[in-house]
């Protein structure tokens, strides 16, 4: 982004950071609907994600309209990073949020329980974001307006509620 190392400092110092543990219990005796899965597409709306993972079964799409998923290798004692909605906005579409989502593991006998550790890095909630400067020229003019890192993280909560401000 081509921005002086300690830029991000000042938005961090105030942070809405929040960690969640997430369970898959493990499916022996359970028969899963067909398409069924353990969390459905979806992006995170702050910075970014820090994941452990706790099996496999993630998978991402990137780069087009249409889903194309892929599956996250699982490597015990990995972290994987996700860009977030925010990240998306700071960065004026440059760096693009990750859709993601969980499936259901193949019935082979083995244990599937999946035990995952999410830290999403939300930045200060009166944080003003808007397309970093870097980010912004006469090929790629300004996408997004002034907004609050609180009224994004909220607009975002409220949508996938289905309520629209």
């Amino acid at each position: 982004l081509d921005l002086k190392e300690d830029w991000f400092e000042d938005k961090m110092d105030r942070h809405m950071c929040a960690l969640r543990a997430l369970n898959y219990p493990d499916l022996e005796g359970v028969d899963p609907l067909p398409n069924q899965l353990r969390a459905g597409a979806h992006t995170d709306y702050g910075a970014l994600t820090i994941l452990k993972s706790g099996g496999p079964g993630l998978q991402v799409s990137k780069d087009g309209d249409i889903a194309n998923w892929v599956d996250v290798p699982y490597i015990p004692n990995a972290f994987i990073i996700n860009l977030g909605d925010l990240m998306q906005r700071w960065t004026n579409d440059k760096w693009v949020s990750t859709l993601h989502r969980v499936v259901i593991p193949p019935k082979d006998g083995q244990d599937h329980r999946r035990q995952s550790l999410a830290f999403f890095a939300n930045i200060n909630g009166d944080a003003e974001v808007v397309p970093i400067h870097t980010c912004v020229d006469e090929k790629h003019p300004s996408k997004y307006g002034k907004i609050t890192a609180k009224e994004h993280l909220m607009s975002k909560h409220l949508a996938s509620m289905g309520i629209e401000e």
